[in-house]
């Protein structure tokens, strides 16, 4: 059959179906290779089945990413019928073998950066090989098909990373760092705002580095003012910032918008002086504590997320002590957890991983008992403020919301348990998109997006329970 006939014979895909593992990065590059195949005039559905053109965006993160990503990708495949499945994303770029052997129903696969190729994949084309993620392009561009509410959005502010910690594989998977300029990142906020977003969550790998590759120095503070120029944008939110350069010039000039909520993710994997120093983190917990009494002196009512990694190769038990001293002295309002997996392409992956995995798992959840006291601790001292809210999500009665499931172990629940109208989910400044907890309250008259003020009323470690007060505009 000659090229011309093979062509006339393919039936171009129309529907695609995109899915997504990983993180809210990986969301964003779902979200730009979605509104490019739109701007192509490809529809966009959401069941695997009713689709042409099935899509998964993989996590190669750590090695139970990897699991999870392959396990999805054979439950694709064995769903897909004449469908063509494509493996894109993270899992793909680091892949030390032949993903297709792996999983036989997988017809194409694409580096981090070639989502744009999605389009020639649904023509009948066939996929490039993979490039160096240094040269991934950033695939955000033009109006992206959001896959949050309306009013809440992702802005990546750059991509990869220059840091060099020994655990971490995301400068082989993304590169090193490329931030965007100022001017790029404003069409794309006033684009999204002219969607409806009134919440700009900023992300990178490094976000306190922003603009350092472009200027030699960092510039979140100049990229945070251009954005409060923007009138509809109402919170701009800070994620990833790395602790050694988080400097109290840059926390000064960042905090100084008002637009930019008291609350800020500064994953510190570990405070013990032994343990940092072999993870390559290059920070100083005793500085960092000043840190944050200089954010604390300027922003008192800043509430903070923080990431731990537990049985680290050589972790021993004074280090676990000083870990949780850090976390106990700190006082963080929000933590993440997760343990130690060896990784190929890093350095602590040629290592010996000396800590049995039941111990890892244990240290975890001594941590996280320990985040549950320090968290209850913090959001009773809140009781009775009264704060800004947005509403994410309204649900139909108490069930539907899986409310009973919401630990409260102070104040009052206004009678939500037993409620029988709609119950909304909403979040103050100190709350991130689905990351951390946020605020219950009666969701009569509210829907997703709307704003209000409520005083806080009741709470457990990770959630509160407002009454609500004034509708806001």
């Amino acid at each position: 059959m000659t090229r011309g006939s093979e062509e006339a014979s393919f039936s171009p895909v129309r529907r695609v179906y995109l899915e997504t593992l990983g993180c809210e990065k990986n969301l964003v590059d779902s979200e730009g290779a979605l509104g490019l195949l739109m701007d192509q005039g490809f529809e966009i559905v959401d069941r695997a089945a009713d689709a042409e053109l099935i899509v998964l965006n993989t996590c190669g993160f750590l090695e139970s990413a990897r699991r999870e990503s392959l396990d999805r990708l054979r439950e694709l495949g064995e769903e897909k019928g004449e469908a063509q499945l494509v493996a894109i994303g993270c899992m793909v770029q680091g892949a030390t073998h032949d993903l297709q052997r792996e999983v036989p129903a997988v017809d194409h696969v694409l580096g981090v950066g070639q989502y744009h190729r999605l389009s020639e994949l649904a023509r009948g084309g066939q996929a490039p090989p993979l490039e160096s993620p240094d040269l991934a392009p950033y695939a955000g561009y033009g109006a992206r098909r959001l896959l949050t509410p309306s009013h809440v959005a992702h802005l990546k502010i750059a991509e990869g990373c220059n840091q060099s910690c020994s655990f971490c594989k995301i400068p082989a998977l993304r590169g090193g760092q490329r931030s965007r300029t100022i001017p790029e990142l404003l069409a794309e906020a006033h684009q999204l705002v002219s969607q409806g977003v009134r919440e700009l969550i900023l992300i990178s790998q490094n976000s306190s580095a922003y603009g350092i590759d472009l200027s030699g120095q960092p510039r979140l503070g100049d990229l945070c003012r251009a954005l409060s120029g923007i009138e509809e944008l109402r919170w701009i939110r800070i994620m990833y910032a790395y602790p050694p350069m988080l400097t109290l010039p840059l926390i000064e000039d960042v905090y100084a918008q008002e637009k930019v909520v008291s609350y800020l993710d500064i994953p510190v994997q570990h405070a013990s002086p032994s343990v940092l120093e072999r993870m390559k983190r290059g920070y100083d917990p005793e500085q960092f504590c000043r840190k944050i009494e200089a954010l604390r002196a300027l922003r008192p009512e800043v509430m903070l997320r923080t990431t731990a990694l537990l049985g680290f190769p050589g972790e021993t038990e004074d280090d676990l002590v000083d870990l949780m001293d850090f976390l106990d002295a700190v006082g963080f309002d929000h933590l993440g957890t997760f343990v130690y997996s060896h990784e190929t392409q890093t350095t602590a992956g040629a290592w010996v991983d000396d800590i049995d995995p039941a111990e890892k798992e244990d240290r975890r959840a001594r941590v996280e008992s320990l985040q549950w006291e320090i968290g209850q601790s913090l959001k009773e001292r809140r009781l009775g403020s009264t704060v800004e809210l947005v509403v994410d999500r309204v649900y139909d009665d108490v069930r539907a919301a899986e409310f009973e499931g919401v630990a409260l172990e102070a104040g009052q629940d206004l009678g939500l348990s037993e409620h029988e109208g709609p119950i909304a989910f909403a979040r103050s400044e100190g709350f991130c998109y689905e990351i951390d907890g946020g605020v219950w309250l009666d969701g009569s008259g509210l829907r997703s997006g709307d704003w209000c003020t409520g005083r806080l009323v009741g709470c457990g470690p990770f959630d509160f329970v407002a009454q609500r007060e004034k509708e806001l505009r």
